[in-house]
């Protein structure tokens, strides 16, 4: 109950951060997008996922397909109390998680020009929840608008959340967020809760970046050394500063998250 009570705290606060920002909207064919986030979950059945809608302006999903299944069995609600519900599963580490991502996230969307308003993709890592039966989950999501006004803002995003427990280290305890935007998702913009830093750089370096899209290629240490013309020791020392950065238990985890995020 006094989880419930926060996390009732919690929402109010956070729609109240909201409420002004995302467009007053209302969605169309829901019912379409029911059957095509169907399909969606249908294609990729295993990977312990949910698909949906979410309202930004009232802070709360207007569609979810797989939810029973990726939540566990949570007492039915009310949509306007459903995020509340969410919000008590959360570790307590990551209670200021909704509050710090609403106002990186509306700063972030106020200060983008007009002419790169397009594209947007937000992503999230990290977010850590124990479920009622006790089993520990670790979300990564996708969220892209469905459509734009004529000033290109917007209220809705189609959202894909995964369950990522297996990829991050147990011992990585924070979470991280990239938005891209542009014609070709070419402005990133990056905030990581380890430190709070805000920044208009991508979580890896493009040095990083190239030699992660030579390990996603399947080339050896000893190929990559000597196509960049580094030493071995330097390629190593850098897939472990990214693993380290996205906090993934391994190289294959590395690539794996890198292609979700679209940073490769």
């Amino acid at each position: 109950m006094r989880k419930m009570q926060a996390a009732d705290f919690l929402y109010k606060k956070i729609v109240a951060m909201s409420y002004p920002f995302f467009i007053d909207d209302t969605i169309g064919e829901i019912e379409r997008f029911r059957a095509e986030a169907n399909l969606l979950l249908n294609g990729i059945k295993g990977t312990d996922a949910v698909i949906g809608i979410f309202d930004h302006h009232n802070y709360t999903p207007v569609l979810e397909v797989g939810e029973k299944e990726f939540w566990g069995d949570l007492p039915e609600v009310p949509q306007a109390e459903r995020m509340i519900q969410i919000m008590s599963l959360l570790e307590k580490e990551y209670l200021l998680f909704f509050t710090e991502s609403v106002k990186w996230f509306t700063g972030v969307l106020e200060e983008i020009p007009f002419d790169q308003r397009m594209n947007i993709q937000i992503f999230h890592c990290g977010i850590r929840y124990k479920l009622l039966d006790g089993k520990p989950i670790c979300l990564f999501s996708k969220g892209s608008p469905i459509h734009y006004d004529e000033n290109r803002k917007f209220n809705y995003t189609f959202n894909y959340v995964q369950n990522i427990n297996h990829l991050l280290k147990k011992n990585f305890r924070h979470y991280w967020i990239r938005i891209s935007h542009g014609e070709n998702n070419d402005y990133v913009h990056t905030f990581n809760s380890q430190d709070k830093l805000y920044s208009d750089k991508d979580l890896l370096s493009a040095r990083e970046k190239e030699i992660l899209k030579l390990i996603a290629d399947d080339l050896d240490t000893k190929e990559i050394a000597e196509k960049l013309f580094i030493s071995m020791n330097t390629v190593g020392n850098h897939r472990s500063n990214m693993i380290d950065k996205l906090g993934v238990r391994d190289t294959t985890s590395l690539v794996q998250m890198a292609k979700m995020a679209g940073i490769i």
